[in-house]
């Protein structure tokens, strides 16, 4: 399908407000993706495609499933994400009922923290410190931006 990507807050920087670039979104040029071989459920059915994201007949409930969540929960918003809109991060982290949840800003990071690897090893420097916090042992071995 076609027009996947047709959200208007990656054109109109005003709508849910945060440090994105205007007219750009995780995949590029919205524009040109909305209409390019890649793109979100370019290769789904219309049955897929509305379990997931129609309004009315949609599966996946967000705030529904937080609310469900009793786990320790870390939520991270990019200050300056170009895929998830700014609202959404805060909305989940409100709705979960766990007892221990953490909500975490990191101003200017987009979505995938592309060029921004200082931002990066800030992000998993977080998580990585938030799961030592809870006796949750790490190895660092593998993960990039933290020195084993």
């Amino acid at each position: 399908m076609h027009r996947t990507l047709a959200d208007p807050r990656y054109i109109d920087p005003a709508l849910d407000p945060n440090g994105r670039k205007p007219r750009w979104c995780y995949l590029g040029n919205p524009e040109t993706v909305n209409s390019g071989p890649v793109g979100l459920g370019r290769f789904s059915t219309l049955r897929s495609w509305l379990s997931q994201w129609s309004l009315d007949d949609t599966c996946a409930n967000g705030p529904v499933c937080a609310a469900k969540v009793r786990a320790p929960l870390l939520v991270i918003e990019n200050g300056a994400d170009d895929a998830v809109p700014q609202p959404h991060s805060r909305i989940l982290y409100e709705a979960a009922a766990s007892p221990d949840k953490t909500f975490h800003l990191i101003p200017g990071a987009t979505h995938y923290y592309a060029g921004q690897p200082k931002l990066m090893s800030d992000a998993t420097q977080l998580i990585h410190g938030w799961l030592e916090d809870r006796g949750m042992r790490t190895s660092t071995k593998h993960v990039r931006g933290i020195a084993a």
